[in-house]
């Protein structure tokens, strides 16, 4: 059953219907077309012996009709077929006729067309007739000559022109299946070294698995549809293995992550049960057991935050947002915070609100990222600024830091998912490498980018630029 809903097998069915239409319609019509050339070269040789008929007639049309008789008989031994005509007089009697046609008794009364003296004088009239199975062609035409009427009918056998009809018709009859087969042997040829390269992108695709990503579809040097298909599945892996090499990474880190804090936990848990402690150590036990299961639930919101944005499973519906404000809002928080550290924070708003089209909480968690990240990295008595302006038509956050920096050659790479320049100094700072991603996130959410600056041991500056409400309703209109 798969065989016959294979497209070879189709393409060769189509292919051989399609040639046998053909050739049927090829056949018929060569077939009449042939029957059509036979009979008109016959009437027109009939026309050229009439037309020595009527030479003769005229040259012995005044004898009595014995003479005209013998000279019709000496003249009809010279035609080619001249056993094959005969004439009448005015009156219809029969003045002549070959021994031919007196031999099968044809008829001694002119054909009735032209037996009308009042009919048609130079019109020839065609007809067949069948004697003791012999079958002829004739051809009548009623003349005047010296002002008498003659009706002179010539005849041609038909037996050797059908019998080249039949001759014709066995071989069409026995070319067609031949020429069907031989159409389809190689229509079937055709196709399947045209579809051998989908064979051999089948197995090749078949081979690649989770084990060997790396693997390529061998592109056919055709510039057919087949290479397109070929490039296009081999991008197409590209960036599955891309996705696949992400998902193994995040799920290693997110491994890695996970495991330090948990490892905690349960040592803590393990030496405060292992002996009597007192209540001093039982509450150091449980304060830090609770620190790490907060930085873990952390960790986990952050991981359920990026598993939700790449499902797509977090849409939001846009309301107005003043950014202005979320900046306000969060200017205590981050005093507070950079007190501990006694840095020195700096806020810089327009006096008009900045509006855009969002999600409040997620635009609230995007500043406080980026002020968190740099107060993290920026040593104590470091200067962290934070600026919102309105540039072209998009809302364009800064924060700027005076912290440790990031070189030329790591900057790329900060958005990525658990990427920390200093890994053992980011995770005792409680960092995890997944703020910058989720910040990345959603300002790609919110139709904007986020990119950044930075020189190792001078600081660093996170730009985030989001359309402006007015602006996105100008591209609507």
């Amino acid at each position: 059953m798969t065989v016959f809903r294979s497209i070879r097998f189709r393409l060769t069915a189509w292919y051989f219907a399609s040639v046998v239409l053909l050739l049927g319609f090829l056949a018929v019509g060569s077939w009449y077309a042939m029957e059509r050339s036979i009979y008109r070269a016959i009437d027109l040789g009939l026309i050229r012996r009439m037309d020595g008929v009527v030479e003769v007639l005229n040259r012995y049309s005044d004898l009595e009709e014995p003479q005209l008789a013998g000279r019709l008989a000496e003249s009809s031994s010279l035609m080619v077929g001249g056993s094959l005509f005969r004439v009448f007089d005015d009156q219809q009697h029969l003045v002549y006729q070959a021994s031919g046609m007196a031999r099968h008794q044809f008829a001694t009364r002119p054909p009735d067309g032209l037996a009308n003296p009042d009919g048609l004088t130079n019109d020839v009239l065609f007809r067949d007739a069948d004697r003791d199975d012999w079958r002829l062609r004739l051809a009548a035409k009623r003349v005047n000559l010296r002002g008498k009427f003659w009706i002179v009918e010539i005849a041609e056998p038909l037996s050797s022109y059908e019998s080249a009809l039949r001759r014709y018709q066995s071989v069409v009859l026995f070319s067609l299946p031949v020429l069907a087969i031989l159409a389809t042997l190689a229509g079937f040829y055709i196709s399947s070294r045209a579809l051998a390269p989908v064979d051999q992108i089948t197995m090749g695709a078949r081979e690649i698995s989770a084990s060997n990503l790396s693997e390529r579809l061998a592109v056919p040097d055709s510039r057919d549809e087949l290479q397109r298909l070929t490039e296009t599945l081999n991008g197409m892996l590209d960036r599955i293995e891309g996705a696949f090499n992400r998902n193994r990474q995040f799920t290693a880190d997110a491994s890695h992550e996970l495991r330090a804090p948990l490892t905690l936990i349960q040592s803590a848990a393990e030496f405060s049960l292992r002996r009597e402690r007192s209540r001093e150590d039982l509450l150091d036990a449980l304060r830090q057991i609770l620190r790490e299961s907060g930085r873990t639930t952390q960790l986990l919101n952050k991981l359920l935050s990026l598993a939700r944005s790449d499902a797509n499973t977090q849409p939001f519906e846009p309301v107005i947002v003043d950014l202005k404000t979320v900046v306000e809002d969060l200017r205590s928080q981050v005093e507070t915070l950079a007190a501990s550290g006694q840095h020195e924070v700096s806020v810089s708003l327009p006096p008009q609100s900045v509006e855009v089209m969002g999600d409040d909480g997620s635009l609230h968690q995007l500043c406080l990222i980026l002020i968190d990240n740099a107060l993290k990295y920026t040593p104590v008595r470091g200067t962290i600024s934070v600026a919102l302006s309105q540039e072209k038509g998009a809302a364009v956050l800064t924060v700027r830091d005076t912290g440790i920096g990031i070189s030329a050659d790591q900057l790329p790479r900060i958005f990525d998912r658990f990427w920390r320049a200093d890994k053992i100094r980011s995770r005792e700072m409680g960092g995890a490498g997944l703020g910058l991603s989720i910040a990345r996130i959603i300002t790609e959410q919110h139709g904007g980018t986020i990119s950044a600056e930075s020189e190792l041991g001078r600081g660093s500056a996170f730009t985030v630029t989001i359309p402006l409400r007015s602006h996105q309703l100008q591209l609507s209109a």
